[in-house]
């Protein structure tokens, strides 16, 4: 023990303390970025619900105050209920074995998704910077 502390010397111990400094800094650049976008007005979050890699419907998060629910239906008869409310959204239920993407819960951040594996359902949310309306694509 006593022969391993003789070999540090003390640039070793400057070097290792300004590598864990600097470990540090992606985390702080990520964060002030996420900071300050969340502050922007302007930002306008978008959830985007895709099944089988095709939008199925689009909608804004950004302001919604009342709870609304909807069902997504799948080949097959499989069925999600999406539930809206208070500029988050969630997979309330599901049909699926596994029941993960309605452990999931709610989600509200642009970046965050819900998967459903099963049913191929992917709700993503988005930022946009242009007020936009709420967006219905049929399958």
């Amino acid at each position: 023990m006593g022969n391993c502390l003789k070999m540090i010397k003390r640039w070793d111990i400057i070097i290792v303390t300004i590598l864990v400094l600097i470990s540090f800094l992606p985390f702080t650049i990520f964060s002030a970025v996420q900071a300050k976008n969340d502050r922007d007005p302007d930002r306008v979050n978008i959830a985007v619900i895709s099944v089988n890699n095709k939008v199925v419907k689009r909608i804004v998060l950004t302001g919604s105050v009342k709870t609304r629910q909807f069902d997504v239906h799948m080949l097959g008869g499989d069925c999600n209920t999406i539930e809206v409310k208070n500029d988050q959204i969630r997979v309330k239920s599901a049909d699926c074995p596994d029941q993960n993407c309605v452990l999931t819960g709610f989600i509200s951040k642009p970046g965050q998704t819900i998967v459903c594996l099963p049913h191929r359902l992917v709700i993503e949310i988005k930022s946009n910077h242009a007020p936009s309306q709420e967006i219905i694509v049929s399958s």
